[in-house]
């Protein structure tokens, strides 16, 4: 029997609510619009090229941008720097590469890169029945503090954090963990956030059939717990706020990467660190690929609508509160949260 342990953090109640949004968001509005729905990846390869090209002045401009805007934000909210989170870090010494593991945000794509580059068979890899994740960190076990911050600073290594549209990611995360429940512990929590906000959901939304939590329940979860100010409470690994689960005032990342610019983002590091010939071109995890398929197809719908659905069932002081606990994320990185005052409840 494989017993999985599940990471968790403390959520930072000391930072102040954030009110604005000085910084003008990237131009990304647009892809939430139009890109994938609420699946994991997008495809990062061409099958057409055979090489890996040096990256264009764009893109290296883009790059130097958003860890400049990571530094001024850290700065502008006096965010920690002395304390890092190491415990979701992937440290490769051979390959000069550092990457923090945000779940649900490219994480299936690069766990698979990072086994390739542990020295997994593509063809083990495609048939073994081990989670990606067990499987690379027996090859690149968890730093510890110390050996991370020699790893990040040593010359010619890159450390590489992959983000994405925050509620994109949080409805991702809820729709995988709590809504369609699978895994035991998420029974427990579902079961939790039920008996706690049932009755406030059903005034507002009526008749719920479901066993899981609606998006309002587990909105209302977050918020009261976040509120509540109990220093007990964690944030799941699946939706911890980027700038607590990686660290970035404290680790100043080489890459900041996102999923809406996943392909060329991936290559830019795959290329400055000559690994194309270990990695090819293809992704080559057939269960990988077929799960982002199924992920981004399984409604039919794009992710306006999908995301009009479930905000729909927020009311503006509720996205406000949730504003308060993920609002950093989409300064810090660059994403636009005024779109979602059309989709909320006036």
């Amino acid at each position: 029997m494989i017993v999985m342990k599940m990471t968790i953090f403390k959520s930072n109640t000391t930072t102040a609510p954030v009110k604005d949004w000085a910084i003008p968001p990237d131009n990304y509005t647009k892809w939430m619009f139009q890109g994938p729905v609420i699946g994991d990846d997008e495809p990062e390869t061409d099958s057409n090229q055979n090489q890996w090209l040096e990256p264009d002045n764009i893109t290296v401009q883009e790059l130097e941008q958003r860890v400049i805007r990571v530094q001024n934000v850290c700065r502008k909210r006096h965010l920690p720097s002395d304390t890092i989170n190491n415990k979701e870090f992937f440290v490769d010494h051979l390959h000069n590469l550092v990457w923090c593991n945000v779940f649900k945000a490219a994480s299936s794509s690069w766990l698979y890169k990072f086994n390739i580059l542990g020295g997994y068979d593509r063809k083990f890899l495609g048939r073994t029945r081990q989670t990606p994740l067990m499987l690379a960190r027996k090859k690149f076990p968890r730093p510890n503090a110390e050996e991370l911050k020699d790893s990040i600073n040593t010359p010619g290594v890159i450390s590489l954090m992959i983000v994405r549209e925050p509620f994109v990611r949080l409805l991702s995360a809820y729709r995988d963990k709590l809504e369609n429940i699978t895994p035991p512990y998420y029974r427990k929590l579902a079961r939790a956030i039920v008996a706690r906000h049932r009755e406030d959901a059903t005034k507002i939304l009526g008749p719920i059939k479901s066993f899981g939590p609606t998006f309002y329940e587990f909105v209302a979860y977050l918020i009261h717990k976040h509120k509540e100010k109990d220093e007990k409470f964690t944030f799941d690994e699946h939706w911890a706020p980027y700038y607590q689960f990686c660290s970035p005032c404290a680790v100043n990342f080489t890459v900041i990467g996102k999923v809406e610019t996943l392909k060329r983002d991936s290559a830019y590091v795959i290329q400055q660190l000559g690994l194309g010939h270990l990695l090819g071109r293809t992704t080559g995890d057939k269960r990988t690929r077929l799960r982002t398929v199924m992920n981004k197809s399984r409604d039919g719908k794009n992710t306006t609508s999908i995301l009009k659905y479930y905000f729909s069932q927020l009311n503006e002081n509720l996205l406000k509160d949730l504003l308060n606990i993920y609002g950093i994320d989409f300064e810090m990185f660059g994403y636009d949260p005024n779109v979602y005052q059309s989709f909320v409840r006036k």
